[in-house]
């Protein structure tokens, strides 16, 4: 498995618009990514619903998690970091 934690930037969270930039991104990628919480939550990163459901909020430490047997999952895991390590609601 490949894990990256990451503190989300943007100020209100995983909400809506934030959401919708990071579920797409996700899609975008060429390994299956999860999003995980402290409270041991976790969400496919491309379903936006469930993505919202974890409740993410600005300054929150989230975990991302590929399988490292999927093509790309080291490349699919650092591009979804460093997006929720931006403002996604600038």
């Amino acid at each position: 498995m490949i894990t990256r934690q990451v503190v989300v930037a943007t100020s209100i969270g995983l909400h809506a618009r934030p959401a919708m930039v990071f579920c797409k991104a996700a899609a975008a990628q060429p390994a299956r990514v999860t999003i995980g919480t402290t409270a041991g939550e976790s969400a496919d990163a491309r379903s936006m619903l469930s993505v919202l459901g974890l409740g993410v909020r600005g300054g929150q430490e989230v975990t991302l998690t590929a399988d490292a047997a999927q093509a790309g999952a080291q490349t699919s895991v650092d591009t979804l970091a460093e997006l929720l390590a931006s403002d996604l609601d600038a």
